[in-house]
């Protein structure tokens, strides 16, 4: 009997010892999955991801910051189609102000074509060469201009406004009406509204004053970054 219990406990160990040695490895994670779990777990501890965390580090060692945030989504009406409000200016100045480097255009083309349907992409590609060739020209006639003061506002209000004008066709004939009053037409009327200001100040005819004395200094000095504005080159 001793013997049989004896044999019964050596198969029991000798199966549990065989079922050890075939079990399968602990599962590891793939590379991208590994990625995600500890993202997610450096997220849910407050702490930044380790490849972000690794940039900053090397952004705080070159001593350099890190790139800008990614550009605002484009809008787009139902049917795909694309509206040209003023987050496709902002998104176009972004990439074209800066003229000196050629490639802009190419990289503002690619990344149309990367974030928007193919046929909003074309128009907006569209409207990207039309605003390049305005920048351009806007630049060429303001130096014709010749407005060498620094002081706009001490400059002859006539000429100012024949400018103002000059430029408003300009913007309506090479972009369109409809982008035109979009993209700058708070700009417009606030350039009007400061020539008027200026030339009521300049025949002694004081305009209508704010409630108190800070809001009046904040208006004009408003006022007179408008009169800069429209003498300002685009690029």
């Amino acid at each position: 009997m001793k013997a049989l219990v004896a044999l019964t406990a050596l198969a029991a160990m000798l199966l549990a010892a065989l079922a050890w040695h075939d079990a399968p490895a602990p599962q590891r994670p793939a590379a991208g999955e590994a990625d995600a779990t500890s993202a997610a777990a450096a997220a849910q501890a407050g702490r930044p991801p380790i490849a972000d965390a690794a940039a900053q580090r090397l952004f705080r060692q070159l001593g350099t910051q890190a790139p800008a945030p990614p550009a605002p989504e484009l809008s787009l009406a139902d049917n795909q189609e694309l509206i040209a409000d003023f987050a496709l200016h902002a998104l176009m100045d972004s990439f074209l102000l800066n003229r000196r480097d050629a490639s802009r255009m190419q990289a503002l083309i690619d990344h149309l074509r990367r974030t928007l349907p193919a046929n909003a992409a074309a128009e907006a590609i569209q409207i990207a060469t039309r605003y390049q060739a305005y920048l351009v020209v806007h630049d060429e006639l303001l130096a014709a201009q010749n407005f060498t003061s620094e002081d706009v506002a001490s400059l002859d209000l006539n000429r100012l406004s024949s400018w103002q004008q000059q430029r408003q066709q300009l913007r309506v004939r090479m972009l369109g009406e409809r982008i035109a009053l979009e993209w700058f037409g708070n700009e417009e009327t606030y350039a009007v509204q400061a020539l008027d200001e200026w030339r009521q100040r300049g025949s002694g005819q004081a305009p209508p004053s704010a409630a108190n004395q800070d809001d009046q200094a904040r208006h004009d000095q408003h006022m007179r970054q408008a009169l800069n504005q429209l003498a300002a080159k685009a690029n």
